[in-house]
């Protein structure tokens, strides 16, 4: 589903760039954002990584007239396999049209690709972490008031609410299609400024608010 058409590793750019700078750094710059530690190209980066790319030699196979993917066998199945990728394809697909859902979900992940030079998978589980409350509320009766209580959630439970924020918030995006939609959204994440931040932040500061009505007996 992943097999992707990728010219030559972000290694071999990085390295070649570097050369090409005159340091000697071998790995792109790790980023900060929301606590976690991540590798993404900066832009001053993804500039000298594109003169690279465009000056460098692509083996081009002579059968298909396409480049190496770089994916091996085990790292395909394995992501095809994946309980991440399997439940967004599960929450985009409508009518049983699951190839459909893949295919877009394939041609978002080549967008993120071609714009960040990272690898997209990391991206996309970094965006929907990063999206995923922690927990939620419910309604309850106490007497004659109805009451929010507050719950946790489980890890499906998390990616599944982030997910219909992100299918939401893409809805209300201007790019033609739905891949550069998914694709556009998943950035904004990355980037902190989407509404989805915005959604969980709300819902924290209610289950905050609630937080006295955790061990309240309701009936």
């Amino acid at each position: 589903m992943l097999g992707s058409v990728l010219r030559p590793s972000l290694t071999y750019f990085v390295r070649t760039a570097s050369r090409l700078a005159g340091t000697s750094a071998t790995m792109v710059a790790p980023a900060v954002t929301g606590g976690l530690l991540r590798a993404y190209v900066t832009a001053s980066q993804r500039k000298i990584l594109s003169e690279v790319e465009k000056n460098s030699v692509v083996e081009v196979n002579p059968m298909t007239g396409m480049t190496p993917s770089g994916v091996t066998d085990d790292e395909r199945r394995l992501l095809r396999e994946d309980p991440l990728l399997s439940q967004l394809v599960n929450t985009i697909m409508r009518d049983g049209k699951k190839t459909r859902a893949q295919r877009l979900i394939n041609d978002a992940l080549r967008d993120i690709r071609r714009l960040t030079n990272s690898d997209p998978y990391k991206v996309l589980a970094d965006a929907i972490e990063l999206a995923s409350p922690l927990m939620t509320t419910r309604s309850a009766k106490k007497g004659s008031k109805v009451i929010q209580v507050p719950k946790p959630l489980n890890l499906r439970q998390r990616r599944r609410r982030a997910i219909l924020w992100i299918l939401e918030a893409c809805e209300n995006r201007g790019e033609r299609s739905m891949p550069l939609r998914l694709s556009g959204e998943i950035q904004a994440i990355i980037n902190g400024n989407s509404q989805v931040l915005q959604k969980k932040q709300m819902l924290h500061k209610l289950v905050l608010a609630n937080r006295a009505n955790i061990n309240t007996t309701t009936r």
